[in-house]
C-alpha cells in the first residue's frame, strides 16, 4: 500500500453527493457520486437528510472496497454543500423534519411577519442582505408555528448539508461563516449571531450551531462514524465552507476584481470584496476567515431550467453527456430570433425576488419550433446572469470591457455552445478552467491544506490554475444580443418591478 497521504471531500450538492480523494498537490485520484432526490409540492423544496448520509456512507465504502486508498492514508476530512437550509434533530441525532432547501418558498407568512416586527430596512442592516422570505430564519419560524410538537423536540437546528455531514461525523453542531451569513440569523456588521433577534424572538440559544472559521478543525471522527464509513476514529475533520465559499476558492478567484460564473443546476456570478454591498439586489456573505467578503449575483434557474426544457418539452429524459452533445451539436445551427425567455421557473432572487411559477415565453410566431425555444432557454438564463452582471458593475449602458475575464466553473462549462453565448452576452472573455473536478471539492481540499499548515496562504496555489480554453465575444453577436437583452429587460420591469 502507498505511502501517499490524501483529503478526503464530500459535496453535498442539489443534485447529487460527491465525494472526492485529493493527494496533498491537490491532484484527485479518486471520485464518485450518487443522485440525490428532490421533492417539489405547492412551493415546498426539501430533501431528507437521512438520504445525504447513507450516500455518504455508501460512495466511502465503495472507494475503501477499491482497494487504492487505505483508512489509515486519510489525513482529514473536508466537506461543502448547499447553504441556506433549515432542519431539526432530536437528541440522538436523528431528522425531526425534512430539510427544507434554500429554495423552498413556504415561509412568506413568517416573513410578512418579521417585515412587520422590523422593518425592511432594519432587516437589511441586520443581515448586510436584502432581507428576503428563503432565508433560513423565516423556515425555522415556519417550523415553529406549524410542526409545534416537533419544534419542542428539537436538540438542533442545522442549516447547511455540510454542517449536517460534519455532524454525523464529529457529534458537532458547527457552521461556517460563509454558511451563517445566508440564514438571516447573522449580524453582518458584527459577525456574530444576532442577539436582538435570539431574545427577542424567544429562541433557544442552545439548539443553533457554533460558527467558526472554514480553516478550523471543528471535531474528529467519533468511533460510531468512523465504524460505519470503514475509516479511522480521530481522523480531523475540517469545518468547510458552504459551497459560495468554497467555489469561490476552487475558482481561482481570490482577489479584488476576480469575477467567476457557477453554471449548475442554479448559477451565480460572484466576486471577492474588502466592502459590503450597498445594492440590496445582490448578496454579500462572508468569506472563509470573515475578514472580507463574497459579493454575489444569485439565480435559482440555471442548469435546471435547460434539463427542464429538455425533459417536459423534448421528452427526453435520459440526459447523459452523450445526449448533450447530439443536443448542442443541432443547436450550433440554430440562430438566434425573437423568441424571448423569462427563465423564473422556480421564482428569482436577484437581482430581483420572484415567486416560484413565473417562466415565460415572449414574442412566439407559428414558425416558431422547439430548437429555436431552447436556444431562447440559454439565452435566458444568460440574460439573468447579464442583469446581475450589470448591478455588480454599476453600468448598465454599456458594460464590454476587453481586459475582463471570468472563470466559468460547474457543469455548464463543459456545454459546446454555452461558454460561447455567456461571452456574447456578458461582453466579457469567459476562461473555462483545467480543473479535473468540481470547484466546490477542490476548495474544500485547499482550505483542508491551510487547515492543515501545508500552505501558509492561499495565493501560494495561484500558479496551480490553468485555463484550458478562453470565449472571446463577438462584436457582432454582442450588437445582437445587446437588442435582444434590452427587449427581456423591458419586459422583466414590466411584469415585475
Amino acid at each position: 500500500m502507498s505511502t501517499e497521504k490524501y483529503i478526503l471531500t464530500y459535496d453535498i450538492g442539489s443534485t447529487a453527493v460527491k465525494l472526492i480523494v485529493f493527494d496533498t498537490n491537490l491532484k484527485p485520484v479518486y471520485q464518485n457520486q450518487k443522485a440525490v432526490d428532490t421533492y417539489q409540492e405547492d412551493g415546498y423544496q426539501y430533501q431528507q437528510a437521512e438520504d445525504w448520509w447513507n450516500l455518504v456512507i455508501e460512495l466511502t465504502q465503495k472507494m475503501l472496497e477499491a482497494g487504492k486508498i487505505s483508512a489509515e492514508q486519510i489525513i482529514a476530512i473536508a466537506a461543502t454543500g448547499q447553504m441556506e437550509d433549515c432542519f431539526l434533530l432530536d437528541e440522538e441525532g436523528k431528522a425531526l423534519t425534512e430539510v427544507l432547501l434554500y429554495s423552498d418558498g413556504r415561509a412568506k407568512e413568517e416573513y410578512n411577519f418579521l417585515v412587520s416586527k422590523y422593518g425592511q430596512s432594519t432587516l437589511n442592516e441586520m443581515t448586510g442582505n436584502q432581507f428576503d422570505s428563503l432565508m433560513s430564519i423565516n423556515k425555522y419560524l415556519w417550523l415553529k408555528n406549524k410542526r409545534p410538537e416537533v419544534f419542542k423536540k428539537q436538540q438542533y437546528l442545522l442549516m447547511g448539508s455540510k454542517d449536517y455531514l460534519n455532524f454525523c461525523l464529529t457529534g458537532n453542531n458547527v457552521t461556517d461563516y460563509t454558511n451563517a451569513s445566508t440564514t438571516g440569523f447573522l449580524d453582518m456588521n458584527k459577525m456574530e449571531r444576532n442577539q436582538t433577534l435570539m431574545n427577542e424572538l424567544d429562541f433557544n440559544e442552545s439548539v443553533f450551531p457554533e460558527i467558526k472559521k472554514a480553516t478550523d478543525i471543528m471535531g474528529k471522527l467519533s468511533c460510531e462514524a468512523a465504524k460505519k464509513l470503514g475509516l479511522k476514529a480521530g481522523t480531523p475533520v475540517v469545518n468547510g465552507a458552504g459551497d459560495v465559499g468554497a467555489s469561490t476558492l476552487g475558482a481561482g478567484a481570490w482577489s479584488k476584481g476576480d469575477i467567476y460564473c457557477y453554471l449548475g443546476t442554479t448559477g451565480w456570478l460572484a466576486m471577492p470584496s474588502q466592502e459590503m454591498s450597498a445594492n440590496r439586489n445582490l448578496f454579500t456573505l462572508s468569506n472563509l476567515e470573515a475578514k472580507n467578503y463574497i459579493i454575489a449575483g444569485a439565480v435559482l434557474n440555471a442548469g435546471q431550467t435547460y434539463d427542464w426544457f429538455l425533459k417536459r418539452v423534448m421528452d427526453n429524459d435520459k440526459l447523459t453527456d452523450k445526449n448533450y452533445q447530439e443536443v448542442e451539436a443541432k443547436l450550433k445551427d440554430v440562430s438566434s430570433g425573437k423568441v424571448t425567455f423569462i427563465p423564473y421557473l422556480n421564482g428569482e432572487r436577484s437581482p430581483l425576488k420572484v415567486d416560484a411559477g413565473h417562466g415565460i415565453f415572449a414574442n412566439l410566431n407559428a414558425s416558431v419550433d422547439r430548437w429555436q425555444m431552447l436556444k431562447a432557454v440559454l439565452e435566458g438564463v444568460s440574460f439573468s446572469l447579464k442583469h446581475n452582471l450589470i448591478e455588480m458593475l454599476g453600468q448598465a449602458d454599456n458594460i464590454y470591457d476587453a481586459e475582463r475575464q471570468i472563470n466559468l466553473i460547474g457543469g455548464g462549462s463543459k456545454s459546446e455552445i454555452w461558454p460561447q453565448l455567456l461571452a456574447d452576452i456578458l461582453e466579457s472573455k469567459v476562461n473555462v478552467l483545467e480543473l479535473e473536478v468540481g470547484a466546490p471539492s477542490l476548495g474544500s481540499a485547499i482550505i483542508a491544506l491551510r487547515a492543515l499548515d501545508f500552505i501558509n496562504d492561499y495565493s501560494e496555489l495561484k500558479e496551480a490554475f490553468k485555463v484550458t480554453s478562453t470565449f472571446t465575444p463577438s462584436q457582432e453577436n454582442i450588437e445582437l444580443y445587446r437588442k435582444k437583452y434590452k427587449n427581456y429587460a423591458e419586459l422583466v420591469d414590466k411584469l415585475f418591478s
